[in-house]
């Protein structure tokens, strides 16, 4: 039997389809995955098949590498959002949507001052009368009578009394070298003093360079001279407040003279867009933020990149402090920290 030309042509051609490597019909290109949610810093897989074998190396593409980057399937992500991952071979490609969201907060180090003395495995105690170059009239003691743990506080108490040519005494404690972080959130529980003059502040500094180079977050600073002022501010070697450029937040609170609340930071990497940021709270209510700037991103206009340390002092005077009122003097002026605690993302 003789079989006509055109189906002979259409048989062939079948044939030469299923049978040519370097056809890929649409449709041909799958990946293993067609939707990921990821947290930031997660790597993913991603393996693409065409269906019948390729020979063309597969070309992969994210639509937006801030939020997730991709290299030969290896797919990282970078910031909180979504994009899409797209895996071409030849003429056909296929494509995994990528949410990446933030990992939970996990505690990891909390300081709740039990006990009648100061865990130095923590802390240290500072000493000396340099007015923390600010012109501060105290002189940092490890005097009790200064800084002691008492009913489950940090007791933090300034005096009027000349020592070592100072006429007030205080108390700072840090945890360089004992207790660095980088990146979380950062909280304490504080009872601030009153009274004009009085400068309480819960503060970091990085542990890379000097200061300002090292960076300085002011979580929270407070000054008697206005009692219902909360503070908030950074510091790095472009912009700091020897040149008067720093960036700084003052918002108010009421009653939080003689009375506890909570200040803290989220220290976030890679918050959105790629870019760092850092957001201020007062009693779990963000009151500011401050963002990585994205074309200037070098360690001299965002220094916070590295571990940071914890700073608890009270100063009285300086330039922030200001004038003093020694009649305040008549009753204690104490500032009181019941706790400090450190979460990060896991």
């Amino acid at each position: 039997m003789k079989m006509k030309k055109s189906v002979i042509l259409l048989f062939a051609a079948a044939f030469f389809a299923c049978n040519n490597p370097n056809n890929n019909p649409t449709g041909a290109v799958s990946l293993n995955d067609t939707e990921v949610v990821m947290g930031v810093g997660d790597i993913h897989l991603l393996k693409a098949t065409s269906n019948p074998p390729a020979t063309e190396a597969v070309v992969w593409r994210s639509e937006n590498n801030s939020v997730a980057t991709v290299f030969y399937g290896s797919v990282t992500a970078t910031s909180v959002g979504q994009t899409n991952i797209i895996a071409k071979i030849g003429k056909d490609s296929a494509v995994c949507k990528v949410t990446v969201s933030r990992k939970d907060y996990v505690l990891v180090w909390e300081e709740n001052f039990d006990g009648n003395s100061l865990n130095t495995d923590n802390w240290t105690i500072e000493v000396n009368g340099n007015g923390g170059g600010n012109q501060e009239k105290q002189y940092y003691t490890n005097f009790p009578r200064n800084l002691r743990v008492e009913d489950g506080n940090l007791v933090i108490e300034c005096l009027k009394e000349i020592y070592n040519g100072k006429a007030y005494t205080s108390g700072r404690i840090n945890s360089k070298g004992k207790k660095q972080f980088k990146y979380g959130k950062f909280e304490a529980r504080i009872s601030l003093p009153q009274g004009q003059g009085t400068w309480p502040a819960f503060w970091t500094l990085g542990t890379v360079g000097g200061w300002p180079s090292c960076g300085e977050i002011d979580i929270m600073e407070h000054i008697g001279s206005r009692p219902t002022m909360v503070s908030h501010a950074v510091h790095t070697q472009r912009k700091n407040g020897q040149n008067g450029t720093n960036w700084y937040s003052q918002n108010e609170k009421a009653g939080i003279e003689g009375n506890f609340h909570t200040y803290g930071i989220e220290w976030e990497e890679k918050y959105a867009s790629g870019d760092d940021c850092i957001k201020f709270f007062v009693d779990g209510v963000q009151t500011t933020e401050i963002w990585e700037g994205h074309n200037q991103s070098d360690h001299s206009y965002w220094p916070f990149v590295d571990e940071n340390f914890i700073i608890l002092n009270l100063a009285i005077g300086g330039t922030m402090g200001g004038t003093i009122n020694d009649n305040i003097f008549a009753q204690p002026v104490v500032m009181k920290v019941d706790y400090v605690k450190v979460w990060q993302r896991q």
